[in-house]
């Protein structure tokens, strides 16, 4: 039974975010920390105006922004509930690698090559939004496609996460799939950011080519509905055997 939250003061001269705000950051707080579970009921619209002190338009506010960031569904005659992860959530191209890859009927799968903690450096610290030097757990490995390399990733996140990830095996999942569907996470956004390089003689090995070859990096951080970036991961794809694609609609 989750315990009813405290009132909140009405005197909002000390904080500048509205009263539904804070009632929908509470709720949301609960969801995101699994206090409340995947189809757990919410506690009645009455229920929660007595709780937080409120009156029941800014209850229904609230509820109508955790609606939106898809956290709560609502039921008719049956109230409020918690929603589920998504089992293949869609957080826009190259995110579901390995379904993609075997939905054409190809053997796709990882190898980890090394994982152990480091300093941020300076591009994983500012997709984290943490201190450079802050120490992370960074892991890298191939991708491969039919028993051939196809793509080399180095990933970062906190050690505890980063474990998880690997616990829940990324050898044969998707990162973002793990997060949602696995570890209870929800993604509000992925930032991405490609370009081409020349491979580098170490790249070129990892990924059996001449060195110098033209490679796709492309690199993720999806971000949960409070803001907070997971994982920054750098991936280096084979330019021969890899296309990018991608439909945008207005």
């Amino acid at each position: 039974m989750i315990p009813m939250a405290k009132k909140l003061p009405r005197d909002l001269s000390d904080d500048t975010r509205s009263l539904f705000a804070r009632v929908a950051d509470s709720l949301r707080s609960d969801i995101l920390e699994n206090r409340m579970a995947p189809g757990h009921k919410l506690p009645s619209e009455a229920a929660l105006e007595a709780s937080f002190g409120v009156s029941r338009i800014t209850v229904r506010q609230a509820l109508a922004s955790l609606h939106a960031e898809g956290l709560i569904e609502k039921l008719n005659g049956k109230g409020s509930f918690v929603t589920r992860p998504n089992e293949s959530p869609d957080m826009g191209p190259l995110t579901g690698f390995y379904e993609h890859m075997r939905a054409q009927g190809r053997r796709a799968f990882g190898r980890i090559v090394s994982v152990r903690e480091v300093g941020a450096p300076v591009s994983a610290a500012r997709a984290l939004d943490v201190p450079v030097g802050h120490r992370l757990l960074v892991l890298r490995a191939l991708r491969l496609v039919d028993g051939k390399p196809l793509a080399f990733g180095v990933s970062y996140g906190e050690p505890a996460l980063m474990r998880a990830l690997i616990q829940e095996d990324v050898n044969t999942n998707d990162v973002v799939v793990l997060l949602e569907a696995r570890l209870g996470y929800r993604l509000r956004s992925n930032r991405l950011e490609a370009r081409a390089i020349a491979a580098s003689t170490a790249m070129a090995r990892r990924l059996d080519l001449a060195p110098g070859a033209p490679v796709l990096r492309i690199d993720f951080t999806p971000v949960d509905v409070s803001g907070q970036p997971m994982v920054y991961s750098e991936m280096f794809f084979r330019g021969d055997r890899f296309s990018y694609k991608a439909v945008v609609r207005r």
